[in-house]
């Protein structure tokens, strides 16, 4: 499955199934959503041995989650030395994760429990995207939303009063005004097919709170609310709004916590989005402004395929980081 070949037909397009979900297949999903994501903006695509080297080309930074703090409930090797070196030269650390099934709260007390220095505040989420967009009341449909219906069948629904959490049934589907993906652990084909038959039955808008199309494992990528995305806009037309990177909101609110919790100001172009994805971190990173680091060595191209992704999507990071840290 090519790149190209997606680009020619969305409705013809062959997607993957679950188990079958390979790097080649991310990319093409990912690419398949390209027309909803911002303009990429070309980077240098300096190599470095490893991101303590370069720690002076910035003075503060922005990691990713998944992938590049962890991978499972595994660290990556060398995230502590890289805290540590972040702290030493007074260069602070926010976390920008996609994960929309829980709070924030949720992954900050999973860096304690690995003893990283990552304060809780310092964590934060496409569901907070999500949140604050409802609260400042854009886009007005989330917020004013009779019934919003929350997928995913391992999450925290949204703390809001017209709220109903996913169940499997047929009342579900009909009740809901609009649904709001949150998360992806434990959704299965027989969900998906639920889901995607409402929307053709009753067309709906639907909030995307996580959208990367897959999660880096040990043995194989897990499938996230993107990919779930893109197999329901194949047979159903309806609005869909994103959250989280690639989309500039999400970046607005890490760097505005990165200078609340630092007090003070940051030139975007001395702040780094350090992640493993192009579509995600490397291109919403550089159009928000920032210098974008490009990890390779525990992630989505812990095998191999960057440098052949990034000429085949024309997504170029400021620095390539091949190994850890």
């Amino acid at each position: 499955m090519t790149i190209t070949q997606q680009d020619q037909s969305w409705q013809q397009a062959k997607i993957p199934a679950p188990a079958a979900l390979d790097l080649a297949g991310v990319m093409a999903i990912y690419e398949m959503q390209r027309r909803y994501m911002p303009q990429a903006v070309s980077g240098g695509a300096r190599q470095a041995g490893g991101l303590i080297d370069i720690l002076a080309e910035f003075d503060a930074l922005i990691l990713d989650g998944y992938g590049v703090i962890n991978v499972g409930n595994g660290l990556v090797a060398g995230i502590d030395a890289l805290l540590d070196a972040a702290c030493q030269q007074n260069k602070p650390v926010v976390v920008l994760t996609n994960g929309g099934s829980f709070e924030a709260g949720v992954a900050a007390q999973k860096y304690a429990d690995w003893d990283l220095p990552i304060a809780a505040a310092a964590v934060v989420s496409s569901r907070d995207a999500m949140v604050a967009a409802s609260d400042e009341g854009a886009p007005a449909a989330l917020a004013n939303t009779a019934v919003i219906g929350c997928l995913g069948g391992v999450v925290t629904p949204l703390p809001f009063s017209h709220v109903q959490p996913y169940e499997n049934t047929e009342n579900f589907w009909q009740t809901a005004d609009a649904f709001a993906f949150l998360g992806a652990i434990d959704w299965t084909i027989d969900d998906q097919t639920a889901f995607e038959a409402a929307l053709i039955a009753r067309p709906r808008p639907v909030f995307v709170a996580n959208p990367d199309v897959a999660a880096p494992h040990e043995d194989r990528f897990s499938t996230e609310p993107g990919y779930w995305m893109a197999r329901a806009m194949q047979v159903a037309k309806m609005p869909v709004r994103w959250y989280g990177k690639p989309y500039r909101p999400a970046f607005a609110m890490a760097l505005d916590r990165l200078q609340k919790l630092a007090g003070r100001n940051f030139d975007r172009r001395r702040v780094a989005m350090v992640g493993d994805s192009l579509h995600t971190d490397i291109l919403g990173g550089g159009a928000a402004g920032l210098q974008t680091v490009l990890i390779t060595g525990a992630g989505l191209f812990r095998e191999g395929g960057a440098t052949q992704f990034i000429a085949a999507t024309g997504i170029q990071p400021d620095w390539i980081v091949p190994g850890h840290y």
